[in-house]
Order: structure tokens, then sequence, then C-alpha cells
């Protein structure tokens, strides 16, 4: 009975049936948060009859969280304590965002995804973003998910928004975490272009040096960027800026065998006296030779540097900063040359991934988890967890059977095993 109710509830608020909703809720309590869910869809699709009627005729509160949003937004993100207002901020229209201001909704309200202006910035309302900002909202407030509006807004490639935030002040030099400022979020996307000039034109710093001595450029070279670093360059970027281990860009690509970037970089490096063939073979042959050969002994510093790196990584995770966590744990295997420990390290930001929901970049990590370790059960059974959350049923049966057969005993790669199974025989039966 309570979810026919809901269900009725839910398809008035969505065809805007005011007659059946006031009928309705003469007899329904807000049972589950049903009105709080009707306001939100109500919200989402710019309803503002709707949203009129559920404020000021069935008083429902505007800040009450809705944790269960998924289904009404098919977003593929996992939506919890959203209020009326963020979803109105992400989704809906400048109108029904004014109008639950006006009456009492609170857009610092933080959920799973922020703000409402993280919402707004991160699907590129600009109305609302300039309606929020209007009201007097910190343009840097700061989450411990999602960093700031602008960060999100850089991350989307929303180039709109970002021109918003910088024109309100928005700080473009603001680190997220260790090594995480506005700066490196559009290049993660590949969507520099129009977002880094903003960025630059604001003041961001294009040769920040992050927690282990890495810049901007190395990271464009690591990706496989040249068009990036032509950008970089011509903004001033330092190719001779060395990193923790005392590597450079153009060393750093020979070591990826990208002989485009070294030849790229040659004539804006400074010659290195280790390097005694200063030519593009000359880098590639020392590079590579001097990697063959590792240094014996693990320096102590560097292991103290590693082992703070993943105890922050661990008390983030506990915490459920997912992106703080997998931030940490990057810094941490760009530091880590021990194959067991960078597997782990592997394994263990799929796992954030996967709490994020983001599946294929969970698969990706697990994937090269069991090619380091290729005995060890655990990278089988975090592949297994990732395709499941792709709803690769097929590949998530193989992947737990391959780390059961290496651990007999394993209680949990059975009982994932067994679902993973049920899962694809469900799947199969539905196709039918």
């Amino acid at each position: 009975m309570e979810k026919d109710v809901t269900n009725q509830v839910m398809r008035a608020a969505a065809e805007g049936n005011l007659r059946a909703l006031k009928e309705m809720a003469a007899v329904a309590a807000n049972k589950g948060g049903v009105w709080n869910r009707a306001l939100t869809l109500a919200a989402m699709d710019g309803r503002m009859d709707v949203c009129r009627l559920l404020v000021e005729d069935v008083r429902v509160d505007v800040n009450q969280p809705v944790n269960d949003v998924v289904p009404l937004c098919h977003s593929g993100w996992r939506m919890e304590g959203a209020t009326a207002v963020f979803i109105s901020a992400m989704y809906g229209t400048a109108d029904t965002t004014r109008y639950l201001l006006d009456h009492g909704a609170d857009p610092t309200v933080s959920g799973s995804l922020g703000s409402a202006l993280h919402g707004a910035a991160m699907t590129g309302q600009c109305e609302n973003v300039e309606l929020l900002l209007s009201r007097g909202f910190d343009v840097d407030l700061f989450d411990s998910m999602h960093g700031t509006a602008l960060h999100i807004a850089a991350s989307k490639g929303e180039a709109g928004v970002v021109k918003i935030l910088l024109e309100h002040h928005a700080d473009p030099n603001m680190l997220y975490s260790l090594h995480s400022s506005h700066w490196v979020w559009p290049y993660r996307k590949n969507q520099w272009n129009a977002l880094g000039y903003s960025l630059r034109s604001a003041g961001a710093d294009v040769n920040f040096v992050d927690y282990i001595g890495a810049t901007y450029l190395m990271v464009a070279v690591n990706n496989g960027l040249p068009d990036l670093m032509k950008f970089l360059l011509d903004a001033g970027a330092n190719p001779n800026t060395p990193d923790a281990f005392g590597k450079t860009a153009i060393q750093i690509a020979a070591l990826n065998g990208r002989r485009d970037i070294v030849e790229m970089l040659l004539p804006l490096t400074s010659p290195l006296s280790t390097v005694p063939d200063w030519s593009i073979d000359g880098i590639i042959s020392h590079v590579n030779f001097d990697n063959l050969n590792p240094r014996v002994k693990y320096p102590l510093e560097l292991e103290d540097k590693i082992a703070k790196l993943k105890l922050e990584a661990a008390e983030a995770f506990r915490r459920k900063e997912y992106l703080r966590a997998t931030d940490l744990y990057n810094c941490a295997m760009r530091l880590e040359d021990r194959v067991k420990e960078y597997a782990i390290l592997l394994a263990n930001r799929s796992l954030c991934f996967l709490r994020m929901g983001q599946g294929e970049e969970a698969v990706s990590d697990a994937t090269k988890c069991t090619r380091f370790r290729p005995h060890w059960p655990k990278g089988y059974y975090r592949q297994g967890a990732a395709y499941m959350l792709l709803e690769d049923y097929e590949k998530a049966c193989e992947a737990f059977e391959d780390g059961l057969k290496l651990d007999r005993t394993n209680v949990d790669i059975k009982n994932a095993l067994r679902e993973a199974q049920e899962a694809l025989k469900n799947a199969d039966c539905a196709g039918k």
C-alpha cells in the first residue's frame, strides 16, 4: 500500500497533476519522505506550480534531504543528502531555484555531491550559478569530496561556469588536496584549451609544484598530450624543474617512450651533466639504462613520505572522502617503484573509484594490479567488483573465478562469485 501511494504521488508530481496531489496530501503522510521526493522531482523538472503547492499548501520542509534521487535524475551519480534546491540548481530552472531560496532553502547544505553551487557548476547551469552568487554564496566554499565549484566546473569542461566563477573572484590557485589545484582538472579531462586560458588570465600559476615536486608540464608529458604541453610551454611552464627523483619532463618523456615529446622538449631543456650525449637518442638510451639499474637501497626519507601518504589516504577513505584518498594514492604511486607495494596502491585506488561509482577507472586499476601481482587474489576480487558495477557480469564471474583459483578458502570471493553468477543468470533471462 505504501509503495502504491509513493508511486501515485511521484506520478502526479511528474505530470503536474495538482488536483491529485491535493487529494493525496489530505490523506497521505510524509512517510519515507515521499513529499520531499515529490518536491525534488518538481524542482528537477522546473515545475513551479507543483513546487508552490508542495511548499505552501502541503508544508514540505524545503531543507529535508532525500537519499534516493538517482532513479529520478538518471545521471549515474550517487546522490545522498540532496535537497530540493540542490536538485533545482543542478537540473532545474533559475525560477524554481529562486522560489526555493525565497522560501527558506539553504543552498549551503552539502550532500554527497556538495552544495547547490557545486551541483550547478557540475551541469553547467550558468543562470543558477549567477543566482546563487548574487545571494552572497561563498564562491570558494570547499567540499572535502569535490573541492570548490571551480574545481568541478573545470573538471567537467564547463567553460561558461568557469568564466562566471572567476569573474566573482574565485581563487584560481586554491588547492583541492596535496597536489591538485584548478589547473590540473581540465588536463585530466583533456578539456584544457578555453579553461586553461581562463585560468591563466585569472592568475593561476602554470609552474605550480606539487607535494612530490611534479609540475603540470610533467602531468601532460606523463599522459602523452603534446598539444597541452605546447600550451603550457607557451604560457611559461619551466621544462627544467626536477621532480622528487631528480627527473625533468624530458626524462619522463624518454621513460614513457615518447620520442616525439623528447624532440619537442630538447631545444627548451638545459643539458644535464649526467647525460653525456645530449641528443634525442642519447637521452632515451641514458634514461632507459638508468631505469634498468635502479637504486639498491630505498631512501628512508622517501619511505617515510610514502608511508605518510598511505596513512593519510586510509584516513580519508575511512571518512568517505574517496576523491581525496584517490589523490593521495596518486602521490604515493608516483613515488613507489616496488612492484608489490605498487600493486597494493592500485588495489586501494581501485576501491576508491568503486566507491565513487567510476567503474571503468576501477577496472583499469584492478587489471593493472593483477598484472603486477598475478598470484594475489585481492586484485581479481577488486577486478570482479568493478565489473559488477559496470554490470558486465560475465567478466565479473571470470575475475572472481581467477581469484578463487588462487585462494579456495576465501569466503568474500566465494560470495561475490555467487552474486555475480546470479546476476548473470537474471540478465540472461531478462534478455531472453
